[in-house]
């Protein structure tokens, strides 16, 4: 999934290496077991395409699973919490993304993200159709040319959950 390069470069925008690797995590934890198991037990045919390959058919109940806790905010909220690393902002910045930019009409569902509190999803508009990446380079670029108000805002929103708890 493309989209998974864009939350590594926001989380590297906003939070360098560190940021990099907590906006590339809710893809890598929901879908790293998917990738293993369909690249070992697939038998990849010449002649078929990545998409036909690469397909939400062939994701089984525990693939699903491991999407929803990955992409649910509520466990990178708690994370927040419990770290105090304002980087994790990059992983919650992908799930919100995510909730908006996936859409069910090419199989890929969007995450349930208050699980295991509800199965909720958002049917939005897909990453990857032309409104779905125009949208996602103008958040990218606006990202990249506001980082530092965003960066403030932000650590606003972190130092106002520190000071209640």
């Amino acid at each position: 999934m493309p989209a998974i390069v864009v939350h590594g470069l926001i989380g590297y925008i906003l939070y360098d290496k560190i940021g990099l690797i907590y906006g590339l995590l809710p893809d890598l934890i929901g879908f790293g077991y998917y990738f293993l198991r369909l690249f070992m037990d697939y038998k990849f045919n010449k002649n078929d395409s990545l998409l036909k390959i690469i397909s939400p058919t062939k994701m089984n109940t525990l693939d699903w699973k491991l999407y929803d806790i990955s992409h649910s905010l509520i466990p990178w909220l708690i994370l927040l919490y419990l770290l105090k690393d304002k980087a994790i902002y990059a992983a919650i910045i992908a799930i919100i993304m995510d909730i908006f930019l996936h859409s069910s009409t090419n199989g890929w569902r969007g995450p349930t993200f208050l699980y295991p509190i509800s199965n909720y999803v958002y049917d939005g508009i897909s990453w990857n159709k032309p409104l779905g990446i125009l949208i996602t380079s103008v958040i990218t670029l606006l990202i990249y040319v506001y980082r530092n108000d965003i960066i403030k805002i932000l650590d606003g929103v972190f130092d106002s959950v520190k000071t209640v708890t």
